[in-house]
């Protein structure tokens, strides 16, 4: 038997892989409402825009992965009360894995979306953490600020601005660099009321703008 490397690895995530790592179809599903099979959206998004998610693997082992691309790829988005998004930002749709693992998968796609000329990127984030969305406490963490908070429901629209891509190089190495280790020191309540209450105090409340009524799942 060949060893297990113990480096994990990141790369581009191509459409015949996606009945390979679970969970990515039903994202994908999720946020393009079903509009195309999984393998085929992937398909599609990568010819025609270019790459739109990451793996991380160690070995053959899956630990998680990113899913991206332009707001009109993800239609999902348009459902949920919080203005518009903004034309020279991507869309970050998912990660997927534990917090290091995400940390790395951000990191690639702000540097990719960067080198493609984007000024920046955006996401859905849930307040309460619910499946398919990324939360929006680990989005703080990582330093991506509030823009606005949906009116009656549980979701903030976050974003991280670009500037030079040595600046987004820099980011990445610190955004890696800051993978919480338990055990360190006592534990801090981590809950999104509290976190939310001293972070998004101040993000204004979006007036809303061609609010669709269709009740948001997940």
């Amino acid at each position: 038997m060949r060893p297990i490397p113990f480096i994990p690895t990141v790369a581009e995530i191509s459409a015949g892989e996606v009945g390979d790592i679970q969970g990515l179809g039903a994202v994908i599903s999720y946020w393009t409402e079903g509009t195309l099979p999984a393998e085929e959206w992937l398909d599609e998004v990568i010819a025609s825009w270019g790459p739109a998610g990451y793996v991380m693997r160690r070995g053959e082992e899956v630990l998680g992965f990113a899913v991206y691309g332009l707001p009109e790829h993800l239609p999902r988005a348009g459902r949920y009360p919080l203005g518009p998004l903004d034309e020279d930002c991507a869309l970050l749709a998912y990660l997927e894995g534990d917090a290091r693992t995400r940390r790395h998968l951000l990191a690639r796609v702000m540097r990719d979306l960067r080198l493609r000329g984007f000024s920046g990127v955006e996401a859905i984030a849930s307040d309460l953490g619910r499946s398919r969305h990324v939360p929006t406490t680990f989005l703080l963490e990582s330093g991506w600020k509030p823009v606005r908070r949906g009116l009656g429901c549980p979701y903030t629209l976050m974003r991280a601005n670009f500037g030079s891509t040595v600046e987004v190089g820099e980011f990445a190495r610190g955004l890696v660099g800051r993978v919480k280790l338990p055990g360190l020191k006592a534990p801090v309540p981590n809950t999104p009321s509290s976190i939310l209450a001293r972070v998004l105090r101040d993000a204004p409340a979006n007036v809303p703008v061609r609010v669709r009524t269709t009740r948001v799942r997940g």
